[in-house]
């Protein structure tokens, strides 16, 4: 239970650190300071554990899983958010701004996979890295497909 407590609060601390770095528009603490931060905080919840009575390995893990609950969200956000801009934005910009967008959103994907294998490798969890890998070898292939059926789908507008 205290697991997912800590998990939901990480949840909050990340959301609004990127929502306030979107606002700013740029980093209010620096992506590597925030690592050792991080770190720092790790450690010190792993001490009140084990100093509060609960076994060092088991305090261990479940740092552990909290660090891998935030970094999967801090990676699924962006994801989600990518995915959405795919489609909403219109072509004001003239019809090739889909490429672009298109290009972004596997980027963006292509990076969250890697975080997915990332956070499965810090829990030791197999079947979170092979859906991580299983995403990181599907997404080219998804932005291909999208990329053809959105030229192909112009190239008969413009016959019309």
């Amino acid at each position: 239970m205290i697991e997912e407590i800590f998990v939901f609060v990480y949840a909050i601390i990340v959301i609004l650190f990127v929502g306030l770095n979107i606002r700013k528009g740029s980093f209010i603490v620096e992506p590597t300071k925030l690592l050792f931060l991080v770190i720092i905080l790790s450690i010190l919840a792993t001490m009140v554990l084990y100093l509060r009575g609960v076994d060092l390995y088991l305090a261990i893990k479940s740092i552990a899983k909290i660090v891998a609950g935030g970094i999967m969200f801090a990676g699924t956000l962006p994801m989600i958010l990518a995915g959405i801009g795919l489609f909403r934005f219109g072509d004001e910009f003239g019809p090739n701004i889909f490429y672009v967008r298109n290009h972004i959103v596997g980027v963006i994907d292509a990076v969250a996979s890697l975080v997915m294998i990332f956070a499965g490798l810090l829990i030791f969890r197999l079947d979170l890295v092979a859906v991580g890998f299983f995403f990181f070898v599907l997404i080219p292939f998804c932005g291909n497909a999208l990329a053809n059926a959105y030229y192909y789908s112009y190239q008969r507008r413009l016959r019309e």
